[in-house]
C-alpha cells in the first residue's frame, strides 16, 4: 500500500457534493482513430508505471496500490466514471468521440502540469502513428528512457525548505459575495461555454493597461459582478489557480500541486480607469505569488494535510476537509485556472483546439483558460443553467474592443468517480 500526503486533500474531496475531476478535451482536426489511439496509450504507460494504480478504501481512510489492469480507451462522447470499473479502477481513462479526444482524471493523480508529459508522450506516438510521419517534439518523454524518481517526488514526505523571511499571508475576508444566494441563479445541473479570443487581441489589451491574462479576466468578471450588485457588501473575490511547485523543490512531479491565490475586487476600484486596476489586481497576485509568501501557504497546507491524515477514521477525514472546503467556497466568488501556452511540436498541425473543462461545484463560476495556435481558449463553467453572469462577462470582454467566438455550449461533462 501506498499512502499519499500532498495529494491529501484532493482524495478526501472525492465525495458527491465536491467535483475534484477533470476533462481534458483535445479536439483534433481529423477524425480519431480508436485503434491507433488505444496503441498509443498502451507504449504511453511503458514510460509511466507509476501512474498505475487504484484506491483502497477502508474504515480508517484511503490509500494506493499498485493496477496492472490495461488503461481504458473507450468511444463515448459521455462523462466517465473513474476508480471504479468502467476505468479498470485506474485514477485517469481516455475517451474519444468524432474529433474529440478527452483525457479524464482525478485531480488528485495529476493537475494540468502534471498530466502534461503523459499527454504530450501520447500525442508524440498517436499522431506518429495517425499521421505517418516523424514528429519533432521538444522534451517529450519517450518509451524506453529513463524514469527519474523526481517525476513521482511528494515533497510533503520530507521537510520543506527553511527561509527565515517568511512573508505573512495577508488575511482576507472569510465571506465572500456568493452568487447563488443573490437570487440571479439557481443551482442545477452544471453548464458550460466554449468561447475562443484571438490570443494577440487579447495580450494587445494585456499590454497597453498593465495586464495580464489572469488580471484581465479576473477584472472582466469582477466587473460584471459588480454591474449586477452593485449595493452588495461583501467582497468580490477570484481565486487565480498558482502551481507552487517552484517552491517546494517538484518541478518535474505528476502530484496535485497548486493552490489559489484571493484577489479582492474591492467597490473602491469601480470608477478607475483599466490600467490602475489592472496595476492593483497585478500587485495582489506579484505578492501572493512571491516565494516566500508561496512557501509560507504551502506550509500551511502540509499542516491541514498531516491533520487530516492524523484523524482516526475515514468519516472523520472526509468530514473535515468537506468542512475545509465549504470554508475555502465562503471565500469564493469566481476562480480562474490558466494552464499557459500548450504547444505538441509538429502535432500542433494536427489540434484544431485544447480545452480544459471540469466542474465548478461548490465554487459558482470557474473558468479554465489555455492559450493554442494563436487563441486563449476559455471554458466557462457554472452550477446553474441561467446564463446571467456568462451574458454580463461577455459584456465585458465587448467592452474592451475585443471579439469572441462562443462555440458551443453544454451541460458539463467531467468524470464521476466510484469508490465501491
Amino acid at each position: 500500500m501506498q499512502s499519499f500526503f500532498c495529494d491529501t486533500l484532493d482524495y478526501y474531496c472525492l465525495s458527491a457534493n465536491i467535483s475534484k475531476s477533470f476533462r481534458y478535451i483535445v479536439r483534433m482536426k481529423d477524425e480519431v482513430d480508436g485503434t491507433l489511439l488505444r496503441q498509443a496509450l498502451e507504449i504511453t504507460m511503458t514510460r509511466y508505471p507509476y501512474l498505475k494504480k487504484r484506491i483502497i478504501a477502508d474504515d480508517r481512510g484511503y490509500s494506493l496500490t499498485d493496477n496492472d489492469l490495461p488503461l481504458v480507451v473507450k468511444e463515448s462522447d459521455q462523462p466517465m466514471t473513474l476508480c471504479g470499473q468502467e476505468s479498470n479502477y485506474h485514477l485517469f481513462a481516455l475517451t474519444y468521440y468524432g474529433k474529440n479526444i478527452f483525457f479524464n482524471n482525478v485531480h488528485a493523480i495529476f493537475d494540468g502540469r502534471g498530466r502534461g508529459p503523459v499527454l504530450h508522450t501520447l500525442m508524440y506516438y498517436y499522431c506518429g502513428m495517425r499521421y505517418k510521419k516523424k514528429v519533432e517534439m521538444p522534451g517529450v518523454l519517450l518509451a524506453g528512457t529513463p524514469i527519474d524518481p523526481a517525476e513521482y517526488f511528494d515533497p510533503f514526505t520530507v521537510p520543506l525548505p527553511e527561509t527565515d523571511d517568511l512573508l505573512p499571508v495577508p488575511e482576507i475576508p472569510a465571506k465572500a459575495l456568493r452568487l447563488e444566494e443573490q437570487g440571479l441563479v439557481t443551482r442545477a445541473q452544471q453548464h458550460q461555454h466554449f468561447i475562443r479570443v484571438k490570443e494577440k487581441d487579447l495580450m494587445s489589451v494585456c499590454k497597453s493597461s498593465d495586464g495580464t491574462p489572469n488580471t484581465i479576466l479576473s477584472l472582466l468578471m469582477s466587473r460584471a459582478i459588480d454591474k449586477l450588485h452593485p449595493d452588495t457588501e461583501e467582497p468580490i473575490i477570484g481565486q487565480i489557480y498558482c502551481d507552487y511547485r517552484h517552491v517546494v523543490g517538484a518541478e518535474k512531479s505528476h502530484h496535485n500541486m497548486v493552490t489559489t491565490l484571493p484577489v479582492v475586487y474591492e467597490r473602491s476600484m469601480r470608477n478607475m480607469p483599466l490600467e490602475m486596476q489592472n496595476t492593483i489586481l497585478r500587485g495582489d497576485i506579484l505578492y501572493l505569488s512571491d516565494s516566500s509568501v508561496l512557501l509560507h501557504t504551502v506550509v500551511g497546507i502540509k499542516s491541514v494535510c498531516e491533520a487530516v491524515n492524523s484523524l482516526p477514521t475515514l468519516e472523520d477525514k472526509l468530514n473535515a476537509v468537506a468542512q475545509g472546503m465549504g470554508a475555502f467556497f465562503n471565500q469564493t466568488t469566481f476562480a480562474i485556472s490558466y494552464s499557459g501556452k500548450k504547444s505538441f511540436g509538429n502535432c500542433d498541425e494536427h489540434i484544431e483546439a485544447l480545452f480544459p473543462a471540469g466542474e465548478p461545484i461548490g465554487i459558482g463560476i470557474l473558468m479554465e483558460v489555455t492559450a493554442a495556435d494563436g487563441w486563449f481558449y476559455i471554458v466557462f463553467m457554472q452550477d446553474w443553467r441561467e446564463d446571467v453572469y456568462f451574458n454580463a462577462f461577455l459584456k465585458e470582454i465587448v467592452s474592451l474592443g475585443l471579439d469572441f467566438d462562443l462555440l458551443y455550449s453544454s451541460e458539463a461533462k467531467a468524470p464521476s468517480f466510484s469508490l465501491k
